[in-house]
């Protein structure tokens, strides 16, 4: 594949990709390309075998099932010297408009799902009682409007059928 930022190609011995989504047409989709210490949002298109870098500090992207925002989790500094924690957040794919997901306040370590174009899903440690362990998943609205709700207790890695 050919990797384009900003028109002009990029090439690099490091290009590391993961956390692929893909739109429901089977020929676009989102991917985290890692390079130089960069996290960046690629869109592809499978038949002409080509990337466009999008935006950057985005790991692990889920397109919206309306195929107009990106969820992501993204590094941001955490307790202590150079510690960091991922945060959710979300992309209009149209407006280049960020929105950091703050109802969401513990570290969310895992590949976003979108259940609907209103409400994410993703797993977590499930710390809501003491009697609780291992993962759970969680909902959280999209527009930061509520608090995460636990969905499903010992669970893991959502996926949403459509």
């Amino acid at each position: 594949f050919e990797v384009l930022r900003e028109g002009r190609p990029m090439k690099a011995a490091d290009f590391n990709f993961w956390g692929i989504s893909f739109a429901r047409d089977g020929r676009r989709f989102y991917a985290t390309l890692h390079t130089d210490g960069r996290f960046l949002l690629v869109e592809g298109a499978l038949p002409e075998r080509r990337l466009r870098v999008v935006h950057e500090g985005v790991e692990c992207p889920s397109l919206s099932p309306d195929g107009r925002r990106i969820a992501y989790k993204r590094r941001v500094a955490g307790e202590g010297s150079g510690h960091f924690r991922w945060q959710l957040q979300v992309l209009a794919l149209d407006t280049g408009r960020e929105t950091a997901l703050t109802a969401e306040t513990r570290n969310v370590d895992d590949q976003v799902e979108w259940l609907d174009d209103r409400t994410l899903l993703y797993a977590r440690p499930d710390d809501a009682t003491p009697d609780d362990a291992g993962d759970a998943v969680w909902a959280l609205a999209a527009d930061n409007g509520a608090p995460p709700r636990r969905l499903l207790r010992h669970a893991s890695s959502p996926a949403a059928m459509r």
